[in-house]
Order: C-alpha cells, then sequence, then structure tokens
C-alpha cells in the first residue's frame, strides 16, 4: 500500500521522462525500471556478500588477468576504467546530473552482468539474469541533466523513509506496480496488464502451496507470478499480524507460520515460471519480480508457441506434464503463423483425414492454441485458471468443439466464471470468462471420444460475475466496500469443490461478503524519533517502542494505542481535545498583555471607557501585535511534524489554530471592551510558547495518514438475492422415454418413478452408440439442456435458469402460461389469413 505522497512522486518521475522525450510508455516504464533495478542490485549485493558471494561490482578473474598482464604504467588507468564501484546506486547520486555517466559507464557493465556472475550460482538472487540484460541501454537525451538528477531524487525520496530493509522492499515492489497500474489507467499500453484484483481471484481458486511449480506462459509483467507469491507469503504469515485490503491485497506478510523449508520454497524463482515473446516485457517482468523478493525468476523472453528445436531453455521450461498450476491471460483474438507452430502433434492436434493439410494443426487462433498448450504442460491432478473470451466456449469451429470436447471428455472441468463486460475497460471491451479446469489423461493416452465412455466431467459449475468492485465504465473507479461478486464467487467455488462437485448449492440465493471497516494508516517515519525527543534527550512519552517506527505502514491506533481504529472517531476525539488545548493556550498566552490594557481602562473610570472604548481597543490591538505574529510564527514551525502532501492533520492543524485565536481574541477583546463591568482572572503564564505549541501538535499530526478500506478475511454478511448466481449443469444427461422397454420386459420407461435413469437402458443405448458414423450425435437420446447435447457448449449465459420469481406480474404461473398459448394461437390464425391472402383464397 502506497502513501498518496508516494504515488505523487510516482506519478511526477513518470512525466518527468514521458516530457523528456520518452513518449513510447514501455521505453519509459523500462528507463525507470532500471533505475529502480540499480538501486535494488546495491542492496542485493549487499546480500551476497553475507553468504560470501563475489560481488557483482568486483573485478572478473579475467579482468584481475587482464590488468596483470598489462604494462605496469598502463595499470592504473586500466584499472579505473575496469572498475564498477560507480555503478554503485550510492555513486550513480553522486553523478545525478551527468547521464554520460550512466550511459558510458554504468549501462555497458550492466550488458556484462550475467557473465560476471560465477559459475554454478544456481538459487542465488541474480543467477537467472543470463543475457537479459545484454541489450539494455539507457535513452534519456545526455543533455537532460536535470531530468536525470529529479528522477534520482525522487527515487531516493521514495525510500528515504523506509531505509533499506524489508520496509523498502515492499515499497519498491508496491512502487513499481503502481507505476504498471498508472500506465494502463493513462491508456499506454495496457493491455500487457490484467487487473490484479482479478488474478489475486484467480490464485485464490486454485489455492497453490509452497513448492508447487506454476507458470505462465503469456507472463507479461509477472502478475500471476509474484501474486501467487503473495498468495503464498499470506496464508503461512502469522494470522495476526496479516490485513486484507478491500480488493484482497494483502499486507503484513511475515511467512511466520512456513517451515525454512517452505519460506526457501515461496521465494525459489524456480517456482515461478513464465515466458513473454516480448523481449522488453519479459526483462521488466523479470525485474518486477526481483523487486517483490523472489529469487532468480525464471521468466524469459520466448515464443511458447513457436518451434522449439534449437531452443534448449525454452524447450526445457516447456517440458510436458511438469507443472502443478497454470495461470494466465493469453492474447485474445490473435493468430500464429503455422509454419513457426510446434510440430508436436500430441500438443497441437492435427486436421488429419487424407487431405494435404491433415497434418497442419487444426488451427491457428492464439486463444486455443495457448488451451492446448496450458493442457500439456500440466502434471496429472495439475489445475488451470485461464482468461479466456467467450467466444472459445462456445465457438463453432471443429477447433473450437475439439477442445471443449477433450476439456469435458478426458479432463475434469470445475468451473466457468462469466466476468462483466468491462472488466478490460478501457482497452477492450470482449466478454470474457475465468475457466478452471483439472488435468486427468496423460497426452500420451489422449483417445478419439465415441460416446461409448462416460465423461470425466460430471457436473459443471457456472457463475454469473455481475459486480467486481469496480465502475462498468472507461474509468474503472475503485468502489470499496460495495457489492463484490468475487468473495461470493469465491466462497461458493470452494464449497463446490470440497461437496465433490456435485448436489445441490448451498446459498443459492444468498450473496455472501465480508465486513468492511476504514482504518488510518501511515508510513512511520524514521526522523520521528528524533522529533519526539525531549530538549534532554529522552523519548517523549507518548511515544510506542521506537523499533516499530522502521517505515512500515502502521495503522494510527497501533502506533498511539489512545486513538479509536475509525478514522472519524479518532478525529473528533484529537480535535476536540486539541481544539481545547489551543484555546486554553491563547487565553493564556494573550492573558498578560491583555490584563494590562484592561487595567488602564478600568482604572480610567466608567464615563471615559463608555466614551473611548474604541481607544482602549486600539491600544489592545497594539499590545497583542507582536505576541500575535509569534504565536504565527509558532504554529507555523510546528508544521514539520506534518505530511506536507496531501496529509489530512495539516489543513485539520490550521483551522484549528485559526479557529482558536478568533475565539480566543475575541474573549479577550470583549475583556477591554467591557471594563470596568466584567472581572479579569489573572491566567498562569505560558513560560515556553514553542514547547507548547509543539506538544499539541504532535498530538493533532497523529492523525496524518491515509485512509484504507479493509475487508475481514472471512464471509461474515449474508444478503438474500432475487436470482442466484451460480447454476451446476450435467455435460451427459438422458432424455426421458417413457415408451422404452428392457429386453427381458421386466423395467417399462428410461427412468425410474424417482426420475433416476436405468442403469440397464444406459447400458443399452451405449451398446448402440450415442453418435452415428459420421461422429453426429442421434436425436432424442440425451436432454437437449446437458452439455454434450449442445456441442459441448460452455457458455454460462446458455444454461442460466429461468427464475420465474422475476416475472413482476400479479397472475399465477399457470395463467401467464395460458396467455402465452392464446397469443401463439392468435399469431399462428393470422398467418394462416396471410397464407390465404397470398394464395388468392380470401
Amino acid at each position: 500500500m502506497l502513501a498518496p505522497h508516494i504515488k505523487k512522486k510516482v506519478d511526477e518521475l513518470w512525466n518527468r521522462f514521458w516530457s523528456a522525450g520518452l513518449t513510447n510508455p514501455l521505453v519509459a516504464v523500462e528507463q525507470i525500471t532500471y533505475l529502480l533495478f540499480l538501486k535494488r542490485l546495491e542492496d542485493i549485493d549487499n546480500k551476497r556478500g553475507e553468504r560470501g558471494l563475489r560481488s557483482v561490482y568486483a573485478l572478473t578473474p579475467d579482468e584481475e588477468k587482464q590488468i596483470a598482464t598489462a604494462q605496469e604504467d598502463a595499470k592504473p588507468a586500466l584499472r579505473r576504467l575496469l572498475d564498477a564501484s560507480t555503478c554503485r546506486w550510492s555513486y550513480i547520486r553522486q553523478e545525478k546530473t551527468n547521464p554520460s555517466h550512466l550511459i558510458d559507464k554504468v549501462f555497458p557493465w550492466l550488458r556484462t552482468i550475467g557473465s560476471r556472475l560465477a559459475a554454478g550460482e544456481s538459487g542465488s538472487e541474480l543467477a537467472s539474469i543470463h543475457e537479459r540484460m545484454a541489450d539494455a541501454y539507457f535513452q534519456l537525451d545526455p543533455n537532460k541533466g536535470k531530468v536525470l538528477s529529479d528522477a534520482i531524487d525522487a527515487i531516493d525520496q521514495l525510500f528515504a523513509r523506509a531505509g533499506e530493509g524489508n520496509a523498502a522492499q515492499d515499497i519498491m515492489g508496491d512502487t513499481f506496480e503502481y507505476l504498471l497500474s498508472e500506465v494502463a489507467t493513462a491508456g499506454k499500453n495496457g493491455q500487457f496488464r490484467t487487473p490484479r484484483h482479478l488474478i489475486r481471484f484467480m490464485v485464490e481458486l486454485l489455492d497453490p502451496e509452497p513448492g508447487q511449480r506454476v507458470i505462465d506462459p503469456a507472463a507479461g509483467t509477472g502478475g500471476f507470478l509474484f501474486s501467487t507469491q503473495q498468495y503464498l507469503m499470506r496464508k503461512y504469515s502469522a494470522p495476526d499480524n496479516v490485513v486484507l485490503e478491500w480488493d484482497g491485497t494483502p499486507h503484513r506478510t511475515d511467512g511466520a507460520a512456513a517451515t525454512p523449508e517452505q519460506y526457501a520454497a515461496i521465494h525459489n524463482g524456480a517456482n515461478f515460471v513464465g515466458l513473454d515473446n516480448d523481449r522488453t516485457m519479459a526483462r521488466i517482468g523479470w525485474m518486477n519480480l526481483v523487486l517483490h523478493d523472489v529469487t532468480d525468476p525464471h521468466l524469459l523472453q520466448g515464443d511458447s508457441l513457436s518451434k522449439r528445436e534449437g531452443k534448449d531453455q525454452l524447450k526445457q521450461l516447456l517440458e510436458s506434464e511438469t507443472y502443478d498450476f497454470v495461470l494466465a491471460n493469453p492474447p485474445f483474438t490473435g493468430t500464429v503463423d503455422s509454419g513457426d507452430l510446434e510440430p508436436d502433434s500430441l500438443l497441437f492436434p492435427r486436421i488429419g483425414g487424407g487431405g494435404k493439410k491433415k497434418d497442419d494443426a487444426i488451427t491457428n487462433k492464439s486463444e486455443l492454441l495457448f488451451m492446448w498448450l496450458m493442457l500439456d504442460l500440466l502434471a496429472i491432478g495439475g489445475r488451470c485458471a485461464v482468461i479466456i473470451p467467450e467466444g472459445v466456449l462456445f465457438g463453432n469451429t471443429d477447433a473450437h468443439r475439439l477442445l471443449r470436447r477433450e476439456l469435458l471428455t478426458e479432463h475434469v472441468v470445475e468451473g466457468v466464471i462469466s466476468l462483466p463486460g468491462g472488466v478490460f475497460q478501457p482497452y477492450t471491451g470482449v466478454k470474457t470468462s475465468i475457466l478452471i479446469f483439472r488435468k486427468e489423461t496423460r497426452r500420451d493416452d489422449r483417445a478419439t471420444f465415441t460416446g461409448g465412455t462416460f465423461p470425466r466431467t460430471e457436473h459443471v459449475w457456472f457463475y454469473e460475475v455481475e459486480e467486481d468492485g469496480y465502475s462498468k465504465d472507461a474509468k474503472r473507479n475503485a468502489r470499496p466496500g460495495q457489492q463484490n461478486d468475487l468473495w461470493d464467487a469465491l466462497e461458493k467455488f470452494k464449497a463446490w469443490i470440497a461437496h465433490g462437485r456435485s448436489g445441490a448449492q448451498r446459498h443459492e440465493k444468498t450473496l455472501l461478503q465480508p465486513s468492511f471497516r476504514v482504518e488510518r494508516w501511515r508510513q512511520a517515519l524514521l526522523r520521528d524519533t528524533a522529533d519526539q525527543l525531549t530538549p534532554a534527550g529522552e523519548a517523549f512519552a507518548a511515544l510506542p517502542d521506537t523499533s516499530m517506527w522502521d517505515g512500515q505502514v502502521w495503522a494510527i491506533h497501533e502506533l498511539f494505542t489512545e486513538l479509536p481504529s475509525d478514522p472519524k472517531e479518532a478525529e473528533t476525539q484529537v480535535r476536540n481535545v486539541a481544539s481545547r488545548q489551543l484555546y486554553d493556550l491563547v487565553i493564556r498566552y494573550f492573558a498578560a498583555p491583555t490584563q494590562a490594557i484592561w487595567e488602564q481602562w478600568r482604572d480610567a473610570g466608567m464615563p471615559e471607557k463608555l466614551m473611548n472604548a474604541e481607544h482602549a481597543l486600539a491600544d489592545w490591538q497594539k499590545a497583542i501585535r507582536v505576541p500575535q505574529q509569534d504565536f504565527n510564527r509558532a504554529a507555523k514551525e510546528v508544521q514539520r511534524f506534518f505530511e506536507a502532501d496531501d496529509g489530512p492533520a495539516l489543513p485539520l492543524w490550521k483551522d484549528m489554530v485559526k479557529d482558536a485565536l478568533k475565539e480566543g481574541l475575541a474573549f479577550h477583546e470583549d475583556a477591554v471592551k467591557r471594563a470596568p463591568l466584567v472581572q479579569f482572572h489573572a491566567q498562569e503564564p505560558v513560560a515556553d510558547l514553542k514547547t507548547a505549541i509543539e506538544d499539541i501538535a504532535r498530538e493533532v499530526a497523529k492523525l496524518d495518514g491515509f485512509n484504507v478500506t479493509l475487508r475481514s478475511f472471512f464471509v461474515v454478511q449474508e444478503t438474500p438475492l432475487k436470482a442466484t448466481k451460480q447454476w451446476v449443469v450435467p455435460v451427459r444427461s438422458w432424455a426421458r422415454n417413457d415408451d422404452w422397454q428392457s429386453a427381458d420386459g421386466t423395467q417399462t420407461g428410461s427412468h425410474d418413478a424417482d426420475g433416476l435413469v436405468r442403469p440397464v437402458y444406459v447400458e443399452t443405448m451405449l451398446a448402440g452408440g450415442l453418435y452415428d458414423d459420421k461422429g453426429m450425435l442421434k436425436d432424442g437420446l440425451l436432454d437437449p439442456d446437458c452439455i454434450e447435447a449442445r456441442e459441448w457448449n460452455l457458455s454460462a449465459g446458455q444454461y442460466k435458469p429461468f427464475d420465474f420469481t422475476q416475472l413482476k406480474s400479479d397472475k399465477s404461473v399457470v395463467e401467464l402460461i395460458d396467455e402465452l398459448k392464446k397469443t401463439e394461437q392468435a399469431i399462428i390464425k393470422g398467418l394462416d389469413k396471410l397464407l390465404a391472402m397470398v394464395e388468392g383464397r380470401e
């Protein structure tokens, strides 16, 4: 969770690069990412040193040898030339106005970083960097020194509060994600970014465990991979520590509940594999995972669908049946060059038959090819959650039908979740669904389906998402705390799986939702401990243990236990107390100059006082002029305790000071006006105005932060629905045939008195064959509403139950049906009359 002031700095950073001429969004993101990576790299190198690994900034053995064999007078210059210590972020800061240093020194070194690692460094933080930086170039104009300086300052300011520890790690990862989201929001290549709340939802649907391998064959910026790691960290963190943002984003994950082996597996990049065809995207995705603390992430550039001959690394990563999970949002509606497609016929089915193209792949549509690839990658029992265009679910080409039939008959389709049409706004309005399936059949054991055996999928669970927590327009504004069907879908999917994917569903017309609460968070400042010291150097009494002030984000009621957790209640409490304190301070501070004027006019006597009140006020205003300037100066000086950018406490403080001065001085003014009719009571003098105002300001500054909507971990609210959002549909369901008789004449009718199909009827029908010689389903054998009878159609809308209760009518269902029949008869009568007129009979 990034504070607003950090988001503002990221926006400024983006705008600086944009205005400097880097208008290609991917290039701008890449350049900023390079700087973030260079900053992170120094921290990574320090950790490498602790593990006894050679520094990436150290001279390599070859460079040492090169220096040793050089002439003596050339050695110093050569050592300076090869010295990479100037590539550290700490040195780059010193050269921040000099883009040429990055262009001529740092990036040439960065392009060789893969070769600078010692052989056999498998498992280290940078082991998978390989040659991915071989074409890394800094593209800022060498004359744009001010832009570079501003960018480096902005990056340093982003992490100034958090130091170099875990807090900086979290902020760096969140900063990168926010940078990507801003690119999407601005409409700049946003198609590369799947909405993160959908990714988290899909990961939670699959519920992975540490050590299980996940792959995204169209990885983009690595969202599915790092979100899987985030989920595992959340799952194995201390329950009392983790909190969930309204959209499911986990915070304060610590992995404390994981064993050392589990913790290592959660950070092991070999368990998080991704491929992307675009080299820039793959590099950004890899750096994204590094910034999210994934060690040695396996996210590489490569075309997952292309030929693998001569591409050993690609072939190794795409080895069949080696992954526990596939999570992906592959490209929609694209086509693949058939000549470049991997020729493995067990991977991509062939057209077959006797024609010239019998050995060609059955399709070149990317969304279908990716589906077959995902099936191939999964181990037996492995599961997949994938976003697909809904055309995959109901398309009528041979390839569409073959894919769906294979999924349903040889594997288990666990669910189809229909998403709202606007989830990918503003880039596309394509209607999409999430398909969840489990692999059941080895690729070598696939057989042609004839209908003689039962499909492995018995029932399919469908869910229709209408609200996903964001507005449905192109702006896609967040709607925290409002209806979000994703939580309902998740709970009902878990129940569906837990009950063996059969039987009636619980809560059919109940919307399950978590509870929501608002907290105010703030990033604890390293400087706050110094600000909170007394002149004697002792810690201010109101501070909690200063070990908490580590740059992490905390709720204000956690840092200051006397405050309530509700921000409004906290603000009311602090405002009431601090306003009174400020008012009392004004009364006390201005009492001395007021009393002097009051006594002067009191002693002057009544007639003179009544006649010359304006002179008294003029004298009083003159007497308080300097004290008022001192008071305003002191009230302004303490503004250093407040968040300057968009913090809620500073405006409150300014208003409180203004009101306290207005009301307090009005009190004194009234006393002067009415002397000697009223008694002026002596006040205890203010010994130290600065300290007195600081004490009050510190209390008000506790309110600084930003409001965050959090959700409970579990569903705690049940709201009645007018219509169900989920339904279960059988894949194969037998049509009723009351005229059928068994061969021995002992059983009549295909179904018994309870409506269950008779086993002997099924055996008889299967023996006769469900399909004819052309592979067409025979008429009348299957219920027309089952999936197999509808050409394996998996579109949720095809099977949505019709709910008569939704008809807003006072008439009964029987009456409505009778009206419908009468209407039908009237239409038929009208058509008969029209036909007679055409034929000349009328």
